[in-house]
């Protein structure tokens, strides 16, 4: 309802209605609130049920509802003094009634007039009817995939890597393989079929290489266009050594040394650029080449091929330092070592006195310049230990130096590559880049070569006394040493477990059964090694129960406990068989012999063990028994069946005696630890 005001009509007067009006609006919402408080006082009535009902089912009582707080609405505020015209009269202002508070349902209060505070919530008077569960809708157990990227045609992928560079680069690499197939042919067919003089198939290669070369450093000027311009200067690189082999090889036009000097230089030059540009890439595309077509030129693997593969190898050495160029060193030791296993596969071609002092020289020069190699790359290499592993790679065509270079010469160079890497492995240890891991490649190495010099210088039963000797030194050298005496123990054990296990053909374990045909010769060397064996056996014992728990201490002392016994059996079979020629008297008493030995040793480990304490007297005690059950058994299982006369009266006499003795003493110990118990006690 809109009220114009009259013309004329004063702001007081404006005023005064207003304030009618504001009284009016407070009348209305009283009345409101009293028909809600009527409708409420009639809702409770109806929903009312019977007292008894209430009192037998009092959980289903009427519905009550919590009293809200109580709101009082802040007073209106004083209406400001009316603006009293002239002439005009000024009627009392109307105050409207007080509200009063009443309990109304939350859900009827109007959301603006809810104070803060708890809110109201009715207590349902009857049981809730059970609600059925939703139905349970599971994820799907597969997963949603993408849709899948709709599938790039051929071409696009073509598109793709030639924006990449991949293109160029196969281009490039397929140029570089085409180009240098085109000189080998110029170079060797040429020759063959009479085509062009020798003197204009030389030059040819030599300005091909150089005009390649010079485009080449011209075009990698700009450091983006490298990629192709790499394969360029390679291509004229690789050109320029075959050259300079042929020279020697086919025309023989200089000496050998005169081509070897030539392509050194041109190695140590060319490359350079590949380490001016710092592009492995390039030095590979020399490198692999070469090893490929070199052997074309040469026609075969020879003398003068082996020392050109050396020489470039060499001289591309210094353009790796401060790189990290793995691919490139293992590339140039495969150039290298390649063609040695070819001269040994094949060494009775090559054995002629001329040049087989030169390969023996080559041998040792591939395995002098991979060492050096591996001590000066391994300063910038991220990859020590593969560096290591190819570098050793050097050392097999050595293994079969026998073939060319004969048994003792083989045996010394061996023997001195061994000693070479020893050294290394124990002075090294503070060079940069010289890891632990290097030292143990280095370390197992040296091992390798050791038996492999025995092996060609000894045979038979002499490589088993030798393999048994460097178990048996490895052995006390891993109890001196705390930085490889774990690797140390593993030679030590796998050098002396070879060394048993190749006894046993050799009528080891035959001589132990019955009494063989062996000659006194083969008989002490079987006890030889058995000794050595038991030695080894009995440090490698000791060195592995260090700082062991005690679970793996009964096992280790077990272990070593049963194999003792069995060399202790076969020195004592084969003593009895070589001081009695071989009879079965002998025999006999190398049996006889080794049972008292058992039974002799578990009882000095018994009483030894009375004056130790902890884990070492529980160990000690343990195997001791165990040796005792085993003598025990192999006396009536055995000895009573293979010996005969006075050997088996003497073997069960001594032994009762023995346990007989042992008893006693333990016996005695009892009786002395219970007395000083007893007198401690009182």
């Amino acid at each position: 309802m809109t009220h114009t005001p009259a013309p004329g009509e004063s702001a007081a007067t404006v005023l005064e209605r207003i304030s009618d009006q504001f009284a009016d609006i407070s009348h209305r919402f009283t009345a409101i609130s009293d028909d809600m408080t009527a409708l409420r006082g009639v809702l409770d009535t109806t929903d009312t049920p019977p007292a008894s009902a209430t009192q037998a089912h009092p959980a289903t009582q009427a519905p009550r509802y919590t009293q809200a707080p109580q709101f009082t609405p802040p007073p209106p505020a004083a209406p400001a003094p009316p603006f009293v015209a002239p002439g005009h009269p000024i009627a009392p202002p109307v105050t409207p009634p007080p509200v009063t508070p009443h309990l109304i349902p939350p859900r009827l209060i109007p959301p603006r007039l809810i104070p803060p505070g708890p809110t109201m919530r009715p207590v349902s008077p009857y049981p809730m009817p059970p609600v059925a569960p939703r139905p349970y809708a599971p994820y799907p157990t597969h997963r949603v995939r993408p849709s899948a990227a709709p599938k790039r045609s051929v071409s696009d992928r073509i598109s793709s890597a030639a924006e990449r560079g991949l293109i160029g680069k196969l281009l490039a690499g397929a140029g570089v393989a085409i180009t240098l197939v085109g000189v080998v042919l110029l170079l060797v067919l040429a020759a063959q079929a009479g085509l062009l003089r020798p003197e204009l198939r030389v030059a040819g290669g030599a300005m091909l290489a150089a005009i390649l070369v010079g485009v080449g450093v011209w075009i990698g000027r700009d450091a983006g266009k490298r990629s192709g311009a790499s394969a360029l200067v390679a291509t004229g690189i690789a050109a320029a050594l075959f050259d300079a082999l042929a020279i020697t090889t086919i025309y023989h036009w200089a000496p050998d040394y005169v081509s070897l000097i030539l392509a050194a230089a041109i190695a140590a030059g060319g490359l350079g650029v590949a380490r001016w540009w710092d592009s492995q890439t390039l030095a590979l595309m020399v490198g692999v080449p070469v090893l490929v077509f070199a052997p074309i030129i040469t026609g075969g693997v020879d003398a003068v091929l082996v020392g050109f593969m050396l020489c470039v190898a060499a001289s591309a050495l210094w353009i790796q330092l401060g790189r990290n160029w793995t691919a490139l060193f293992a590339v140039n030791t495969a150039a290298t070592t390649v063609p040695l296993l070819f001269v040994i596969a094949d060494g009775h071609h090559y054995r002629t006195d001329d040049i087989r002092w030169f390969f023996v020289l080559a041998l040792m020069l591939n395995v002098l310049l991979a060492l050096g190699s591996t001590l000066a790359l391994l300063r910038s290499s991220s990859r020590p230990l593969l560096i290591t592993l190819i570098a050793m790679a050097s050392v097999v065509p050595m293994l079969g130096a026998e073939y060319l270079a004969g048994d003792v010469v083989a045996a010394m160079m061996l023997a001195a590559t061994a000693l070479t890497v020893i050294v290394l492995t124990f002075v090294s240890g503070t060079v940069r880049g010289v890891t632990h891991a290097v030292r143990t490649v280095w370390l197992t190495s040296a091992s390798v070569t050791a038996a492999a010099a025995l092996i060609a210088i000894l045979d038979g039963r002499g490589i088993l006394i030798g393999l048994a000797g460097i178990g048996l030194v490895v052995a006390v050298a891993a109890c001196v040493t705390t930085e490889f005496a774990l690797p140390m123990r593993i030679i030590a054990t796998v050098f002396t477990a070879v060394a048993l296990f190749a006894s046993l053909p050799f009528g080891a374990l035959n001589r132990l059964l019955v009494n063989s045909s062996l000659t006194v010769t083969e008989q002490a060397q079987l006890v030889i090694v058995a000794a050595v064996s038991l030695a080894a056996v009995a440090v490698l014992t000791w060195s592995w129960s260090q700082n062991r728990p005690e679970a793996e201490l009964h096992t280790i002392g077990t272990v070593g406990a049963l194999i003792s016994l069995g060399l202790v059996t076969e020195i004592c079979v084969g003593l009895g068989g070589a001081l009695s020629g071989g009879s079965d008297s002998g025999f006999r008493a190398g049996h006889a012999v080794a049972t008292i030995v058992w039974v002799a040793t578990a009882a000095a480990g018994l009483v030894w063990a009375r004056h130790r304490s902890g884990p070492v007297r529980t160990l000690t005690v343990t195997v001791s028994l165990a040796v005792i059950a085993a003598a025990v058994a192999k006396l009536f299982l055995f000895d009573l069946a293979a010996l005969d006369g006075l050997f088996r009266v003497i073997a069960f006499i001594v032994v009762g005696l023995l346990l007989l003795s042992l008893g006693v003493v333990y016996a005695q110990s009892l009786n002395s630890t219970d007395g000083r118990r007893t007198a401690a006690h009182t």
